[in-house]
């Protein structure tokens, strides 16, 4: 006995060892903060600076010594994610995932980017290709000289960096320009569109409603008398919010400018914050790794911010074969042939596959990895199948001194579409539309959301409209601009950008926010960040109201009734409100699919809410289906409500790619949670889930925030990005973001030498070999 029980004594001490010498070696993966490195392709050294968030302040001589250094720091913090992108877009996951990412790895290929971006790298500027090459030599110089372990995910997957290359960062511009796109959108209705009746399938159809703000155009709106006791008791002093006030309605004088771009919440996050400075330059914001430049933040003279324009440019052509010859399609001239290719597709664990996709004169034949889209085969034409220039556009950005240069960078910044605001320490304030509106057919013609016939030629492209064309806006006389991805302009002009807008309720709170304010201060403008006021619930609250007490709750209809409209973790109001519309929506979908599963998007429920009728049925009928589906979500919401309120049932939760794994995502904590989240899809701060109904749990919303007074760049605001810098789940700044992100709270990262010296608890020299 005693023999078997030192043995199994040796064996605990044994495994005990094996895993702290294991803990010990993938820590060695932590980049070196302080002290010096000599590196080669450096013309004269760089200063690296990290405060105690661990956000670089970098100082080099020239700007392409500064974009290596840049390229270096992506490397040291963000390797596996810059791993991972790559893979993404040339769709190659499966050589790390197996057969579970063959569907992703068909798609991608069938789009391909990687073509695309490497014919993009090909054709760069001669300039601007060598400022490129310096920012992926200096990713490339991290992984020569790297020393001790790969980030943990390469170590358990076996897998190796390979090295990075201009191309891989046009393509993870790719990459964003295809989530920002109306694509997904458009594929969604198609399927959902067959098997409906025209009557029902119109419904589908977006339309952006009468009463919605738009930038341009968008004046005061009243103000609620609850919410003005809300500003007096603030003292005040897939989607985005972005607004700029002037200096009239601030206490410096010059104007201030906030934005917090909406997009999937992952671990790591998307953005990186750093300074940058170099002889002619000095920007400080958020960038993206994998791509040079600072891509939302501020120089010393110029801020900006960016929103998704939602601008339709990726639409779907029905391809009729040619009955003589099924491997030929139509055309207005005539048949012409599918244009096969063949890629290889190395799959771990099993054999590779030969994949086999087509292409037509519109671009890729993407019915063939998109089930359901219907009998033909559908092409898609994309903006971004075009050739681009969208970093020589951020470069610009960069380096904007006033409202002349500030366009002339958003005119090169084709790629993707972005609303864009501006402020200057001028004093201006301005907006821009960066992107491509395609001329379809005669050039009067609205996108389409569902796929057009590709053999007509009447929906062909025929261009783009000239960026000078775009709208835009130059010191409005109201003195703040507003963009929450809400429509831009009234018109034709508006008619030819899209019409799949987001609702409009956020641009139409914080309109009522900054309209009734009174002298801004970067604090309360960040506090405006932080609301979660729902304008959608001041709209349709009396449905939800009438719902209870037609269900016989009038306990609930009371409460509904007097509800503040904050959606508060602790507001049992809100959690009735967020139930019942997840629940209207299920019904609507039952009644109009037979499928309570259906797709049905926000603005179809939201119409049948205006219009207290089923937009698919008409008269008495309309109003009374309504009514009892109304009272039916009620009824079925009720239980699952009970008497919790709605931070019981709304939660976040940010997913490593990883974080699947349940032993992963306990021994390194991969995930980040908010158990109990406030604001809903349609509240400034807002959260998007990632599926519908409850409970609720966000995957999407807000990445980042930004505030600026551009009479103080270097006193007030700062940034806050949704995690923290660093990709290592057992670094200190793997979350250490993630709570001023939940509970408020700005970072600032001053442009100054001498205030940056003051915060750097970190000092890193990289010297020339």
């Amino acid at each position: 006995m005693r023999k078997l029980l030192l043995a199994v004594l040796v064996l605990l001490v044994l495994l005990l060892a094996a895993v702290a010498a294991g803990s010990w070696y993938l820590r060695t993966a932590r980049p070196l903060r302080d002290g010096a490195i000599a590196l080669p392709g450096l013309r004269a050294p760089v200063e690296i600076w990290r405060d105690s968030l661990d956000v670089p302040h970098v100082f080099a001589a020239s700007e392409a010594d500064l974009l290596f250094a840049q390229g270096y720091l992506h490397a040291q913090d963000r390797l596996w994610q810059l791993e991972l992108l790559r893979r993404a877009g040339e769709g190659r996951l499966s050589e790390l995932f197996g057969r579970r990412t063959l569907a992703a790895d068909r798609f991608l290929r069938t789009l391909e980017l990687a073509r695309i971006a490497g014919r993009d790298a090909a054709a760069a500027d001669p300039a601007a290709g060598t400022l490129m090459d310096a920012y992926v030599a200096g990713i490339n110089a991290w992984l020569r000289t790297r020393t001790g372990a790969l980030p943990p995910e390469f170590v358990l997957l076996r897998a190796r960096p390979e090295p990075w290359t201009r191309m891989h960062s046009l393509l993870v511009g790719r990459m964003m320009a295809l989530d920002l796109s109306l694509y997904y959108h458009a594929v969604a209705v198609t399927r959902a569109a067959h098997g409906l009746d025209s009557a029902r399938a119109a419904v589908l159809q977006p339309l952006y409603p009468e009463w919605g703000v738009t930038t341009l155009e968008s004046a005061p709106l009243p103000l609620p008398p609850a919410a003005a006791a809300v500003l007096a008791g603030a003292s005040i002093a897939r989607a985005s919010n972005a607004w700029v006030v002037d200096g009239r309605r601030t206490r410096s004088g010059r104007p201030i400018l906030a934005n917090d771009m909406h997009l999937s919440l992952g671990v790591p996050g998307v953005w990186y914050l750093m300074a940058l400075h170099a002889d002619s330059l000095a920007v400080t914001g958020m960038s993206l790794p994998g791509v040079p430049y600072i891509i939302a933040g501020h120089n010393r003279a110029v801020a900006w911010g960016f929103t998704n324009a939602m601008l339709d440019d990726a639409d779907l052509f029905l391809e009729r074969p040619d009955p003589a010859d099924s491997a030929r399609y139509l055309t207005p001239d005539g048949s012409l042939p599918f244009e096969y290719l063949t890629d290889t597709i190395a799959v771990r664990g099993r054999e590779s596959e030969i994949f086999r996709h087509r292409r037509t004169r519109h671009g890729p034949v993407v019915s063939d990895v998109e089930a359901g889209l219907g009998g033909l085969p559908v092409a898609l034409r994309w903006a971004s199948q075009d050739p681009a220039s969208p970093i020589a556009g951020v470069r610009g950005l960069n380096h904007a001194r006033d409202w002349t240069t500030f366009r002339a960078a958003v005119a090169q910044f084709d790629d993707p579409h972005q609303n864009v605001v501006f402020a200057d320490t001028g004093g201006a304030i301005g907006y821009a539309l960066g992107g491509r509106i395609p001329f379809r057919g005669d050039g009067t013609r609205r996108p389409p959301t569902l796929p057009v016939p590709g053999w007509t030629g009447e929906w062909d492209w025929r261009g783009y409209l000239e960026a000078a064309a775009h709208p835009a806006l130059l010191d409005p006389p109201r003195g703040y601009i507003v963009t929450a991805n809400n429509r831009q302009a009234l018109g034709a002009l508006g008619d030819r950008i899209g019409t799949d807008w987001a609702s409009p309720f956020r641009a139409e709170r914080i309109t009522q926010l900054v309209s009734h304010a009174g002298a801004l201060t970067t604090p309360a403008v960040h506090r405006m960040q932080l609301d979660v006021r729902d304008a959608h619930a001041e709209r349709y609250r009396d449905r939800a109201v009438a719902a209870a007490r037609a269900a016989g709750d009038s306990a609930a209809a009371d409460a509904l009734a007097f509800w503040d409209l904050q959606a508060w973790t602790e507001s049992q109001p809100a959690a009735r409100y967020y139930a019942w519309y997840a629940s209207l929506r299920a019904q609507l979908a039952g009644r109009l699919y037979g499928d309570t599963a259906g797709y049905v998007p926000e603005y179809v429920v939201d119409a049948a809410l205006e219009q207290r009728a089923l937009p698919w049925l008409s008269g008495h009928t309309a109003r009374a289906a309504f009514d009892s589906a109304s009272r039916a979500a009620f009824r079925a919401a009720a239980p699952f409500v009970g008497d919790r309120n709605w931070g019981d049932i709304h939660s976040v939760r940010m997913e490593h790619g990883l974080g699947g794994v349940a032993w992963l995502r306990r021994i390194f904590r991969l995930n980040l949670v908010q158990r109990r989240a406030p604001g809903s899809e349609n509240t400034v701060n807002a959260v998007y889930a990632r599926a519908p109904g409850l409970p609720a749990v966000g995957g999407w919303g807000v990445s980042q925030r930004h505030v600026v007074d551009l009479g103080d760049i270097d006193g007030g605001g700062g940034f806050i990005i949704a995690t923290g810098q660093s990709g290592l789940p057992f670094d200190a700044h793997y979350r250490d973001q993630f709570e001023k992100w939940q509970h408020g709270g700005l970072w600032l990262l001053p442009l100054d030498r001498g205030l940056a010296a003051a915060r750097t608890v970190h000092r890193l020299t990289l010297r020339p070999d």
